[in-house]
């Protein structure tokens, strides 16, 4: 039977969830889960195969449309203020007048969709709206945010948005929730766009994901699966040593280490890393040893990022 969103488990519905999210705000997400949801989803994305599109879309509006009835719930804030205040008085000027006086303004109240995105994700996102809409909402987000999404968007735009948000009027509360809901349409589609494919391969997302971790969030994922698979534990600490890793070695295991290691194969993984890791390989060697890898970098030239890798 074809799997679907409605007979699925929670845990393998924000397993979908996180691998369409993009590595960096997975990242995060996973960062705030406790231990027990952590093991569940990593579980659930570490058995990952092959997803059709059509099931993660119908998870990502399942998402959404909880997410809508959570926030429509009875609640306060800013904006009810507001709107109250200017069906009581018949003026919406008046209204924004009296929540200004009392400190009323809810800057950041408003497109926390777009909060929530990479400020370069977000400037794509807000780059095919018209400036005027562009400005309506950076002046609707927390200053710094506004400022890091608008030095994403092309330069020869910025001065015209930045002259907009300075002599823009306050917008009806119709007009915010209009522009607010087409914004959400579309970041929808950019997410479903930046979705990972894991059918080339299917540890790439977890992979993501592990290297930005903090070291307890890595070590509680990995024991599970170590419980789970111990092969799989083991393919994937594998893949999460890099180059970097040998600067924690002693001397002595680093020099062992470094006499069976072929000179040219030491000198492309050596491309691309720091000052300080080349500096602490480097000390470890003997001055031949020394002479003969700066001439393989040199010989060796640029080279793919994949090959260093």
């Amino acid at each position: 039977m074809a799997e679907t969103a409605y007979r699925m488990s929670g845990a393998r519905k924000a397993a979908l969830l996180l691998v369409s999210l993009g590595q960096d705000r997975a990242a995060r997400v996973v960062q705030a889960l406790t231990n027990e949801e952590v093991e569940q989803v990593m579980a659930e994305i570490a058995n990952l195969g092959p997803v059709d599109e059509p099931l993660v879309n119908q998870v990502m509006k399942d998402f959404i449309a909880q997410a809508h009835r959570q926030s429509h719930a009875p609640q306060g804030g800013a904006d009810v203020a507001r709107d109250l205040l200017s069906q009581a008085l018949g003026s919406q000027s008046k209204a924004e007048a009296i929540m200004a006086r009392i400190g009323g303004a809810s800057a950041g109240a408003h497109f926390r969709a777009v909060t929530a995105l990479d400020a370069g994700v977000a400037a794509s996102v807000l780059a095919h709206e018209h400036p005027q809409t562009i400005a309506l909402v950076l002046s609707k987000l927390p200053p710094d945010r506004a400022l890091a999404i608008l030095r994403e968007l092309p330069e020869t735009v910025r001065g015209d948005i930045s002259y907009r948000i300075a002599t823009l009027k306050p917008p009806s509360p119709e007009a915010l929730r209009t522009v607010e809901a087409g914004l959400e349409r579309r970041i929808v589609s950019a997410a479903a766009g930046q979705r990972l494919r894991v059918e080339s391969d299917p540890l790439k997302p977890l992979m993501e994901i592990l290297t930005r971790a903090d070291a307890e969030t890595e070590r509680t994922i990995l024991g599970r699966i170590d419980e789970v698979d111990p092969q799989l534990g083991s393919d994937i600490r594998q893949r999460l040593f890099t180059i970097e890793d040998l600067v924690k070695l002693e001397d002595k295991a680093l020099q062992l280490l470094l006499r069976q290691v072929d000179s040219k194969e030491l000198a492309l993984g050596l491309k691309g890393t720091s000052e300080a890791v080349r500096g602490r390989i480097s000390s470890n060697l003997s001055e031949r040893a020394q002479e003969n890898l700066r001439e393989e970098m040199d010989l060796l030239g640029p080279q793919r990022l994949q090959d260093v890798e």
